[in-house]
Formats: C-alpha cells, sequence, structure tokens
C-alpha cells in the first residue's frame, strides 16, 4: 500500500485543478502522470527504521525534467516550478507519511532540452553544521549586542531602452521573470502556455516585431540574476562595455547580469540596473 495513499489523493486533485486551469484538461493529463511518478520515485526512497519509524534520508532534491521541445520546457516549469508548487507538494507527501525532514531540505525543479528519461532525481546530503571547538565551547566570552537586521538588498529592474512595452521599467520581484510579445499566451484549446511578466505590446514598433511572444526568461538564483533565451527567433544578446555576449539558445545556464548591462532582445533593448 503507498505510504502517499491518502495525502495523494488531495494532492492530485489540486494539482489537476490548477494545470486545468492553465492548459486545459487533456494537458492537465498528462502532466497529471509525470506528477505521479515522480511522487511514486520520491516514495521509493523513504526507509524503514525501529519500531517503524520511517525516514528519508535526504535534504536536497534536484528534479530534471527533459524534452527537445522548448514549449514543452515551458509548460513544465509553470507546471512544476512556478511557486515551487512541486517542492511544496513533495515536502507535504512526506511529511504526511510521518518522515521526519532536515530543516535544510529543499527542492530545486529545472529543465533541460535531452535526457534518456522524461524526467530524473539527484539526491543529496546537506553537509552537517561544522562543529564548535571544544577550546572555544568552554571559553566564556562575553556575548556581543545583536546586530540589527540586515537590510534585504533591493531587487534589480530592467528599465526599456528601446521597444514600446506596458511599463518603462519592471522590477525583478520574483525567482522567474518571463519576458516577451503579449502578457498570456495559450494553446489551441485555449489553455495557458506561459504569462509574461514583461510585455513588449504586440502593435508597436518595429523593434517589437523582432520580440518573439516566448523570447526569454530572467531567473535569480544564489543572489544572481541570469537572461536565458527560450528559443526565440531573433535572438538574445548583453552588450557589456561595448562588446556584445550571445545569450545561447536552449542553454539553461544562460548569461549572469551585471548592473549595467543592455540586453537586446532582437532589435528591442532592455537595461538591466541593480
Amino acid at each position: 500500500m503507498s505510504l502517499f495513499s491518502d495525502i495523494e489523493k488531495t494532492i492530485e486533485r489540486g494539482f489537476r485543478r490548477a494545470t486545468e486551469r492553465m492548459f486545459g484538461e487533456a494537458r492537465s493529463g498528462e502532466l497529471l502522470l509525470v506528477h505521479r511518478a515522480i511522487l511514486e520515485e520520491v516514495e521509493s526512497k523513504v526507509r524503514v527504521a525501529a519500531r517503524g519509524k520511517r525516514i528519508f534520508p535526504y535534504s536536497r532534491l534536484v528534479v530534471t525534467l527533459a524534452s527537445p521541445d522548448p514549449d514543452e520546457r515551458a509548460v513544465y516549469q509553470a507546471a512544476f516550478a512556478e511557486g515551487n508548487r512541486l517542492g511544496q507538494e513533495i515536502r507535504q507527501a512526506l511529511e504526511s507519511a510521518g518522515c521526519e525532514l532536515a530543516r535544510s531540505f529543499a527542492v530545486e525543479i529545472q529543465t533541460v532540452e535531452s535526457g534518456d528519461q522524461p524526467f530524473s532525481i539527484e539526491y543529496s546530503v546537506a553537509p552537517p553544521p561544522a562543529p564548535v571547538p571544544e577550546s572555544a565551547a568552554s571559553t566564556h566570552v562575553e556575548a556581543a549586542p545583536p546586530s540589527p537586521p540586515a537590510k534585504p538588498a533591493a531587487p534589480g529592474r530592467l528599465v526599456v531602452v528601446k521597444g514600446k512595452a506596458e511599463r518603462d521599467e519592471y522590477a525583478l520581484e520574483r525567482a522567474r521573470t518571463n519576458i516577451g510579445r503579449l502578457a498570456d499566451l495559450t494553446d489551441a484549446e485555449g489553455g495557458m502556455v506561459r504569462r509574461n511578466e514583461v510585455v513588449f505590446e504586440e502593435e508597436g514598433d518595429e523593434a517589437n516585431s523582432t520580440v518573439s511572444r516566448r523570447h526569454a526568461h530572467i531567473r535569480f538564483e544564489d543572489g544572481e540574476y541570469r537572461i536565458i533565451d527560450d528559443g526565440s527567433e531573433f535572438g538574445t544578446r548583453v552588450f557589456r562595455d561595448g562588446r556584445p555576449i550571445e545569450v545561447p539558445n536552449g542553454n539553461r545556464r544562460g548569461e549572469r547580469l551585471r548592473p549595467g548591462d543592455e540586453i537586446y532582445l532582437g532589435r528591442a533593448c532592455l537595461r538591466f540596473e541593480r
């Protein structure tokens, strides 16, 4: 009997409702099969210790979804990674099965162009904190007054330099910010495929016509902003110190952004500031 049998039904109902709204019933059913297979693999890693105690021996999971189709990869990102949906559901399933999870437990979702399987999961254990030397532990040191909390860094922002967008500036406040023409992209059945946060107008100037509807996205990760091309027609380039840097099509690492970089989406241009 599945350890997740009770909670899995609740999780699947929520996942189906969300993906049906975004992609339609047929596409939702396909995604649900992948979703179920991922949970089943995670469940297979649960170990039963003495007195029936359940243990999940890993603190970090990297779930990689593979597809050569950039549209399919965008769907995976929206269905599984947006809002860390899959990570929260994996945590919920494990905790409902009685597993005690490490405080550092985390799930990362990524997509790639090629792979032997539709998805793969890499399991690892975060190293334990370094022990306090005995001499330091036994020596009394007058406690310093607590430092004031660090002021959170302001998010990066994009300033429209060339092209006609909905706004002149965009704050990069999300883990992923999609850039393209049109705000919402739908499939033939009317299901949501992608939502752009930085939107160049469909009926804009000549520069706008070189911005693909699904052009690129900016990802905030480990304190850095990176620009990734999503298979655009006219390409993505970063101009830094007067030198162009091509952002490779399909490379999920993309290019790290630095303050003052000018990002060319075809002939439209955004300036990155931080």
